[in-house]
């Protein structure tokens, strides 16, 4: 199932010092003047207000509406089917009428169509419009992509490079060999953070109090697996630590595994993740250790330069 030469040695103090590097590339989000931007947060809520209450409801009333829609929107990431009110109503958490109330308005607009069955919903040509823009306007993925497709090949896997979106990664590049089984992955795909070596490899890679600040949403929202599901990243972070990668297997996605190392791409610098997948038994200790894991740090590397100078408000 693999191929390519064989390398002769892990390199895992190369791994380490390339994420150490990482690490210090990227920094707390901060606002223009230097103050933690939770603080400017606050300072802008007790200051002052232009314009009467009412004009403040009504403006709190709409961006609330606008949030829901829009998470209501970001359930069909992960889905290639249309689904129903029920399902919306359960990945929501919001009340049937107020989904009821979103799918109508979204039907309307056009960022939702009903299917044939005229139960169940499914993007709209206007929400493929948006995917359709970013992918025309950001750079990223046009630039990725020859180095990600070259490693596709070589190794007959799949390779993707994700971003951040809550408690998810949303695949920006996603490249498959023509020889492999394709995984049910691809471009605009989530996977979870807490489920997945790429969701784990980004979480490892931010400041401490990022870092803890994820995992204790991800703690929440796995209720009762909360203290195993974050056992598990914490494992991956050991990983990591010693080696500069970390792997998953079978947990998003029954007989895959995966490999990832965290990278730092853009002016200023983004965390994202990056893997490489199959589907199929977990190679040989040795594969991973000497093959697959330092060519997918040495990918991370070329891809950080290929990026180094490119605004990352474009991405």
């Amino acid at each position: 199932m693999l191929k390519g030469d064989r390398k002769s040695s892990a390199n895992a103090t190369e791994g380490t010092r390339n994420t150490a590097t990482l690490r210090k590339r990227t920094t707390p989000a901060t606002a223009d003047d230097g103050k933690p931007a939770q603080e400017l947060a606050a300072a802008s809520a007790s200051g002052p207000r232009t314009g009467g209450d009412n004009v403040d409801a009504d403006t709190a009333t709409a961006t609330h509406t606008l949030e829901r829609a829009l998470k209501l929107l970001k359930v069909f990431y992960g889905s290639s089917k249309p689904l129903t009110h029920a399902e919306l109503v359960r990945r929501t958490g919001y009340s049937k009428a107020s989904v009821s109330r979103l799918i109508s308005t979204l039907v309307a607009l056009g960022y939702l169509n009903r299917a044939l069955d005229g139960v169940r919903v499914q993007i709209g040509v206007r929400g493929l419009r948006l995917g359709q823009k970013y992918l025309a306007n950001s750079p990223l993925p046009r630039i990725a992509r020859p180095v990600m497709q070259a490693f596709a090949d070589k190794y007959d896997m799949s390779v993707g490079l994700a971003m951040a979106d809550q408690l998810d990664m949303i695949y920006v590049q996603y490249c498959n060999s023509s020889k492999i089984a394709t995984l049910r992955l691809g471009v605009a795909r989530a996977v979870p953070m807490a489920l997945s070596s790429i969701g784990r490899a980004y979480v490892w890679a931010q400041p401490a109090a990022v870092r803890q600040r994820l995992l204790f949403g991800i703690w929440k929202k796995s209720g009762t697996d909360g203290p195993q599901v974050v056992a598990k990243m914490e494992r991956a972070f050991g990983e990591l630590d010693s080696y500069g990668y970390c792997l998953a297997a079978g947990e998003y996605q029954r007989d895959t595994f995966a490999v990832s190392v965290p990278l730092a791409v853009g002016n200023p610098a983004v965390v994202m993740g990056l893997n490489c997948s199959a589907v199929g038994s977990i190679p040989d200790s040795a594969v991973i250790r000497d093959e697959l894991a330092p060519a997918l740090m040495k990918m991370a590397r070329l891809l950080t330069l290929e990026l180094e100078l490119i605004d990352s408000s474009l991405f």
